[in-house]
Parts: C-alpha cells; sequence; structure tokens
C-alpha cells in the first residue's frame, strides 16, 4: 500500500505573547519530500515510529513543527495549509495516509488547525483511511475526530512513547488496508488541569490510564487513550478527552467505556487541584536544604508549554539571596549575541530577560563574566525524540557572582539534558537548577535530582489555570463514534 507521511505540530498557548512564524516553523522543521524522512528516521519522533513500519511504500509528503508559543499568524497558517495541499497533490494517488498533529494547535482565522489540515487532505485524496497521532496534551474537536479512521495519543508525559504511537498508528492502519473496519469514539469534559496534575508516572493520571485499559480490555476495544487537555488555550475544545479506538458494530461498548471513564476522571477532580510556593519562599528552601542538586521548575515560564523562557522571577531572587552553584537558563537574543561580540573572558554588563512582555518579570540587571559562547547546537541521546538536533542559537555561559547564567538565542524547552552539557555545564556537580518547566524537564535532569520544588512563578502558564481570562467556553460532548468522512470544512 502506498502510504502518505504528513504532519503539523505546535502547541499553542493563546496566551503568549509571541506569535509563530514561518521563520520559527523552520527553526524547528519545515520539510517536504526526502526531507520529512530523512530529518525523522531512526529517531524518537513520531514521524521515526512512521517510518519504521516494512509493510507499507511509505512517501513523504510534507512535515511543520514550531516549539510552542503564541498562535500562528494567518499568512504562516496559510502558507502552510497551501504547501502541505500542493504536497500532496504532488504525491500522486494514495491509499492511505498517516498523520503527526499535536491536537491543540491554534492560528488566527483557525481555531482548530489540525481540522483545517484534514480537510484540505480530504479534499485532496478523498476518502481513503487515515491513522493519526497527537500529543497527550491535544485538545481534540469532534470534527478532528471525524475526519479520522484512527486517532491515538501519547500515552507519557514526559513524553517518551512518540515513536512508539508511531508505530502503532502504522500497525492500525495496516489493519484497516486487511479489511477491518475501526472507529474512533470521543468523549470530553470541561476540566482543565495544570500540568503538574498530568504526570503518568504519579497520581491521578497513573491510576486512571491503567483502569481505562482494564476496561478496554474487558469491552475488547483495540485501545483507549486520554488525553488530558492543555489548559492555556482560549478554545471551546480545551479540556480532558477519553478516544476509544474499536472495530464497527462495537459502537455501544466504546461508548460505556468512555462513559465510565469520564465518571472516573470527574471522581478525582480534587485530586488535579495544585498548589505551589512563590518564588522567595522557593529559593528559600532550596538554598537551606542539605540536599543537591535541587531542581526549582519554572512553572509558569514553561517553554515547552509556550511561555517565551526569559522570565526572570527565580533569578532574581537567586541574586537577591545570595544562592552559590546555580544553574539558571535564560532565553535573550540581544544578550546572547553581546556576549558573543565581547568574546571569552570578557567582562559583560547587561539587563537580562523580562523582555516578552511584563507578564514574565522585569528585566534584571547582572554583571559578570563570559565563560564560553557556542553556536547552541546539539543532538539528543535522551527520551524525547532521540537522535534528532536542536539549536538554541548563539548560547553565552556567563558567570554573575555565585550563579552559571546560560543565555540562549532562542527559547528551547529543558527536555534534554544536553542543553547544559553541550556548552560545559555540568549539571551535576550544582546545588540549584532552574528548569523553565512543569513535568517534561525530568527527561533531562530527573535521574539527578536529589529534590524538586515546584514554584508558582509568574507568566503564561501558571500553576493556577483559572486565574487565566477565558472568553469561550469550554464543551462538554458526551461519548460518541463518528465515521471518518472526506471534505470536512474547518
Amino acid at each position: 500500500m502506498r502510504v502518505g507521511i504528513l504532519g503539523l505540530w505546535h502547541e499553542t498557548n493563546t496566551y503568549a505573547t509571541h506569535q509563530a512564524t514561518l521563520a520559527d516553523f523552520a527553526d524547528f522543521e519545515l520539510a517536504q519530500g526526502h526531507e520529512v524522512l530523512e530529518q525523522n528516521v531512526d529517531t524518537g519522533s513520531v514521524i521515526g515510529g512512521f517510518a519504521d513500519s516494512p509493510d507499507h511504500e511509505l512517501v513523504p509528503i510534507f512535515s511543520a513543527g514550531a516549539w510552542p508559543c503564541g498562535p500562528a499568524d494567518r499568512v504562516t497558517i496559510e502558507a502552510l495549509l497551501e504547501r502541505a495541499g500542493r504536497a500532496l497533490r504532488a504525491a500522486g494517488p494514495l491509499d492511505g495516509l498517516l498523520v503527526n498533529l499535536h491536537g491543540a494547535m491554534v492560528a488566527d482565522g483557525y481555531p482548530d488547525t489540525e481540522t483545517a489540515l484534514l480537510s484540505v487532505v480530504r479534499e485532496t485524496v478523498g476518502s481513503v483511511p487515515l491513522a493519526a497521532v497527537l500529543d497527550l496534551h491535544a485538545n481534540p474537536s469532534p470534527e478532528l475526530v471525524e475526519s479520522c479512521e484512527v486517532l491515538v495519543s501519547y500515552d507519557t508525559y514526559p513524553h517518551v512513547d512518540m515513536r512508539e504511537r508511531g508505530r502503532e498508528a502504522a500497525r492500525l492502519l495496516g489493519d484497516v488496508f486487511a479489511g477491518r473496519r475501526l472507529r474512533t469514539a470521543v468523549g470530553k469534559l470541561p476540566l482543565l488541569v495544570c500540568p503538574l496534575a498530568q504526570a503518568t508516572d504519579a497520581e491521578p493520571m497513573r491510576s486512571l490510564q491503567r483502569r481505562a485499559a482494564a476496561r478496554a480490555r474487558a469491552a475488547g476495544l483495540v485501545r483507549i487513550c486520554i488525553p488530558a487537555g492543555f489548559a492555556y488555550s482560549d478554545v471551546d475544545r480545551v479540556g480532558m478527552s477519553v478516544l476509544a479506538i474499536h472495530d464497527e458494530g462495537d459502537e455501544a461498548a466504546a461508548r460505556d467505556v468512555i462513559a465510565e471513564t469520564l465518571a472516573d476522571i470527574t471522581e478525582q477532580t480534587d485530586a488535579f487541584m495544585v498548589a505551589r510556593d512563590d518564588a522567595a519562599t522557593a529559593v528559600r528552601r532550596a538554598i537551606a536544604g542539605a540536599a543537591r542538586p535541587v531542581v526549582l521548575a519554572d512553572v509558569a515560564d514553561n517553554i515547552g508549554g509556550g511561555s517565551p523562557g526569559d522570565g526572570t522571577a527565580l533569578l532574581a531572587e537567586l541574586l537577591a539571596q545570595h544562592a552559590q552553584d546555580a544553574v539558571v537558563t535564560v532565553a535573550d537574543a540581544r544578550v546572547a549575541r553581546l556576549a558573543a561580540d565581547l568574546g571569552t573572558g570578557a567582562e559583560i554588563e547587561a539587563l537580562v530577560g523580562g523582555k516578552t512582555d511584563r507578564r514574565h518579570g522585569d528585566p534584571v540587571r547582572v554583571r559578570g563574566r563570559v565563560v564560553t559562547v557556542t553556536d547552541g547546537r546539539y543532538r539528543t541521546q535522551g527520551s524525547w525524540m532521540t537522535g534528532r538536533e536542536f539549536s538554541m542559537g548563539t548560547t553565552a555561559v556567563l558567570r554573575v557572582e555565585g550563579i552559571t547564567l546560560v543565555v540562549t538565542e532562542r527559547p528551547t524547552p529543558p527536555f534534554h539534558a544536553e542543553q547544559l552539557s553541550s556548552v560545559g555545564v555540568d549539571a551535576r556537580s550544582a546545588k540549584i537548577i532552574v528548569a523553565k518547566g512543569a513535568i517534561a524537564w525530568r527527561a533531562a535532569f530527573g535521574d539527578i535530582a536529589a529534590e524538586v520544588i515546584e514554584v508558582a512563578t509568574p507568566g503564561a502558564c501558571p500553576i493556577d489555570v483559572a486565574s487565566l481570562p477565558r472568553n469561550t467556553t469550554p464543551m462538554t460532548l458526551p461519548p460518541t463514534t463518528f465515521v471518518a468522512r472526506p471534505g470536512v470544512k474547518p
């Protein structure tokens, strides 16, 4: 079977200031034709999992992805949709498609961007079967589910099963080719959850997933997933979802399992509530404790959730409290370039961070020495997209009082230990490490963290998700099975 590979991936924080542009996609992934596989074969990405399938003639078509931030502007999203459509038309006849999506992408004029992409797909290739993979933080709409025969989401957070989910989607598409009539059912709750409560190796998610899987097995369903949702998005499809893949004829069983799982989630609502110390309290605890290293999770400046990475609340407190042996990463292109111009060994004085908006703190004046300047490139051996190359842009390591300050040109989520080791910083020798994330940083530093303090910092990804203003009302969707159809309109 001739199977196309297509991707569009972006976790959109509608409260973030920076809009995604074509340049942001070009910096992460903007590939067509053979480049799609060249960038993903033998890596831990979803498309890397698609590429592992030996049973199909794979036709790489188009893939675009960018680090999380604000919505893509209209020029960007329409250019991406146009490129995807043109590449699909050039690919020739296809028997099916494997599609890598996020599920929480929003763009100007396209509040349900993934459905808009699949509309382009359906209008181009018709009713051929589609199998798609979503992030665990997806906010899938009923229209998105209606666009696919098979829709699965990651099972893990931190996300370490992306390649496995790509393989699973390819296998299930093969079952469809063999004559199996698969369908996907969905149900939704308007429950908005901080990512701190979504870790799948902790409660309540661990037991929710285990009980849901047991129900699905007992009912003879093919698969069940619990996309925990992305709360930092002001769209009506936001919230927790349950997806059930089942054989045609098992709609009633799928609805029952979804309904029971939604009821289970509702019973755990209190377990999803989160409260943490403010920056001043958290820094005092980290300095006073004997453990090392202590990871201070800068939750509201979660780069992996769309924040700019230039929050200064923890940096300011570490300096004010005279912390020693602390490592802090801040995204500040101007300071990174200034350090590069001054050169290694030079003295530097600058206002660092707080330049994107006032939501993440004010710029902090620092005086120190330039220790290292690099191009910020590294290839990860970690568990998130293993084997892929990433770039932080020009990156400078500064020594400022008792702090090692890593200043990057581009905000880069702390998903990989190589983010520090590639610039000569030994995280194991630190007393304090500031990680600009909620949970996913554990893939990089979880194995060395002697203590973790999650901090209620200010920013676009606050722990208190109810503090964000909302213009839309999250939907409630009872368990429903859709039959995939062509021509779904965005």
